[in-house]
C-alpha cells in the first residue's frame, strides 16, 4: 500500500498506458492469428506446412476464452464487493436518514391549521345533520300514518 501512495499521477498514467499497449498488442496478435486461418490449405500434402497457423488459431481462440473468463470472474468479484458494501452501509444509511428526518421534523416549519377549512367542515356537518333530522321527521310521520291506517 505504501508503494501505491508514493505514485504520482504521471507515473500512474504511464503504467496505464503500458498496460493498455500490452492488452491492445495481445488482442491485435490474437485476431491476426484468427484471420490467418483463411490462408490454410487443407490438402493432405500441405497440411503439415499449415499446422503452425492452425495451432496459432486454436491457441488464439483459447486465449480469447481465457480472457473472457477472467473478465467475467472480475465482474463477479466486483459484484460481490458492491453487494458487501451495500449490506455494510445499509444500517448507517438508515440511521443517517432517520437522524436527518428527525432534525427536519424538529427544526422544520410546522403546518398551521387553516380555520376556513375547519369552518367549512363544521358548516357541512351541520347541513348534513339538519338533512338527517328532516328525513327522520318525515320517516316518523310516514310510520305514524301507516300505524293509523291499520
Amino acid at each position: 500500500m505504501k508503494q501505491l501512495s508514493n505514485f504520482n499521477i504521471e507515473e500512474l498514467i504511464n503504467k496505464l498506458k503500458l498496460y493498455a499497449t500490452i492488452i491492445i498488442t495481445f488482442i491485435k496478435t490474437t485476431f491476426n492469428n484468427i484471420i490467418a486461418i483463411k490462408d490454410v490449405d487443407f490438402s493432405l500434402g500441405n497440411i503439415l506446412n499449415s499446422s503452425g497457423i492452425i495451432i496459432n488459431f486454436i491457441l488464439s481462440l483459447f486465449y480469447i476464452l481465457i480472457f473472457l473468463t477472467f473478465l467475467t470472474f472480475l465482474g463477479s468479484i466486483f459484484n460481490i464487493i458492491k453487494t458487501t458494501f451495500k449490506i455494510i452501509f445499509f444500517p448507517f444509511k438508515m440511521l443517517f436518514i432517520g437522524v436527518f428526518n428527525f432534525i427536519q421534523f424538529v427544526i422544520g416549519p410546522k403546518p398551521k391549521p387553516n380555520p376556513s377549512v375547519n369552518n367549512n367542515l363544521d358548516e357541512d356537518i351541520k347541513k348534513q345533520l339538519l338533512i338527517l333530522k328532516l328525513q327522520n321527521g318525515k320517516l316518523k310521520k310516514q310510520l305514524e300514518q301507516k300505524a293509523g291506517e291499520k
